[in-house]
């Protein structure tokens, strides 16, 4: 099911991306939309290639391992999604047309956030880890749903062109430094329990806490410190009119330049 999703996703990325050819003159360039097509086939091939079913079968043996499989969908195949921009492409194939920036509203963020963080630890309980653990549509609709939760959660924080995030840079760091703790957290208790709660051993439920607490969160902090770095350094219009006053020669040749024209 999720090598059928994304093959429908990558067809559906690339029409919605499609520009007139231009034979003459036309010179073939590494730009940023192939980067961001790098990106997000990258995503794509990381949910197919995880989510396959000779891997998760080899995955659905030991705890820890399926551990590994949800961050590498929420926290490696997600961003790389979002980094792709792929909702300006599916909304000019829905026939929405896109003019100017948009900046979506702080509800959606708030959304994100809330559903992301909670369905994470709700992964993590041993009712709903029992009842995705075998194979079968329910735990392939879980992951998928994952996967979706994720790019949610990582397009209030990523920008995808022309869109803008609701976001300013200091919300997002605290943002991501929220939803960090809260993996923190169920790294924690699955680390510090004395016992088991799963059918897994209890060194496999410690290896998996040591991969929420380290790797888990690595995403986050690499995100975070480039929000923090472009908040530091962000120069406000109204800053930058108040602080560059025009020199007065740069005014005297101006006024000059108008006079002769």
């Amino acid at each position: 099911m999720a090598a059928i999703v994304c093959v429908l996703l990558a067809g559906c990325y690339w029409l919605g991306g499609r520009r007139p050819v231009h034979v003459i003159d036309a010179r073939p360039r590494w730009g940023v939309r192939h980067w961001r097509a790098t990106a997000f086939l990258g995503g794509l091939t990381v949910i197919a290639v995880g989510l396959s079913e000779p891997v998760d079968a080899i995955v659905r043996r030991t705890f820890w391992m399926q551990t590994v499989q949800l961050i590498l969908v929420v926290m490696v195949a997600a961003p790389l999604l979002v980094l792709g921009a792929p909702t300006p492409r599916f909304q000019r194939l829905l026939g929405n047309s896109i003019r100017g920036p948009q900046r979506p509203s702080r509800r959606g963020a708030l959304l994100a956030f809330v559903l992301f963080n909670s369905a994470l630890p709700l992964a993590y309980l041993p009712a709903i880890y029992a009842a995705t653990a075998a194979a079968g549509w329910i735990r392939q609709l879980a992951q998928l749903a994952m996967a979706a939760l994720g790019f949610f959660f990582w397009s209030e924080v990523i920008a995808q062109p022309p869109r803008r995030c609701a976001l300013s840079h200091v919300e997002r760091v605290f943002y991501l430094f929220l939803s960090s703790a809260q993996i923190r957290i169920v790294g924690l208790i699955l680390g510090f329990a004395s016992t088991s709660f799963y059918t897994a051993p209890l060194f496999q439920q410690q290896l998996a806490a040591g991969i929420l607490l380290v790797p888990g969160v690595l995403t986050d902090l690499i995100v975070l410190t480039v929000c923090l770095y472009l908040w530091l350094g962000d120069d406000r219009p109204e800053t930058g009119r108040l602080i560059r006053q025009p020199h007065p020669l740069t005014e005297r040749s101006s006024f000059l330049a108008h006079d002769r024209v």
